[in-house]
């Protein structure tokens, strides 16, 4: 094995890793990033929720009895479902990052092997 083999493999082997990094380091970020926003997102579904908690007992002192057709009702439990909307889409979006970092890997490792 001559000389020039050797360091090309080398470098061939350096090459693979510092894009195996970059790649696991620009997806970590992405999901860091993604992680943030769905812990609030969660703050925001459970502070809905607690609403609309609030504005049905509030209903249920004042003694109405039609409370799942009151205008207050109905706006809470828009507002309940657009957060919990916004948390399903965010796990989504993080369960894409992980399959997307993990084919990225894959050619990675295939195109350099």
């Amino acid at each position: 094995m001559e000389q020039n083999e050797v360091v090309g493999k080398v470098s061939e082997g350096a090459l693979k890793w510092i894009k195996l990094g970059w790649t696991w380091s620009m997806s970590f970020v992405k999901i860091r990033t993604c992680k943030f926003r769905l812990r609030i997102a969660k703050k925001n579904l459970d502070a809905a929720t607690s609403r609309l908690g609030m504005e049905f007992y509030s209903l249920h002192r004042r003694g109405e009895t039609d409370i799942l057709n009151s205008v207050a009702i109905v706006e809470q439990l828009k507002t309940v479902e657009e957060a919990e909307s916004q948390v399903l889409d965010l796990q989504g979006r993080m369960d894409d990052l992980g399959e997307e970092y993990s084919k990225r890997r894959d050619a990675i490792s295939a195109k350099q092997a």
